[in-house]
């Protein structure tokens, strides 16, 4: 009996750890969702200006990029110069 539950617990074990990789793969496609808005990035920002976290420099700089998107058009720049070998090993 206990070899049989054993055997149940080791079986679904499998299942479950080699179905989790497999559910999670991207294929090449790439799905970005921003769901902060720039203006709570603005707001984030002051608030670290406010309390000393930045000086004025690093604060116009940075609301120069969010206002305009630099973020994240250099961020998909960068995925566009990474080839697809490389591609499998990059994490975000």
């Amino acid at each position: 009996m206990k070899n049989a539950i054993l055997s149940v617990i080791i079986i679904l074990s499998l299942f479950f750890f080699s179905g989790c990789g497999s559910l999670n793969k991207a294929e090449g496609q790439f799905h970005y969702n921003n769901s902060i808005t720039k203006g709570q990035e603005l707001s984030d920002l002051k608030k670290a200006l406010d309390e000393g976290a930045i000086d004025q420099d690093e604060y116009d700089l940075m609301k120069d990029k969010i206002i305009n998107d630099d973020y994240i058009k250099s961020f998909f720049k960068q995925m566009d110069e990474i080839d697809e070998e490389e591609f499998d090993s990059v994490s975000i």
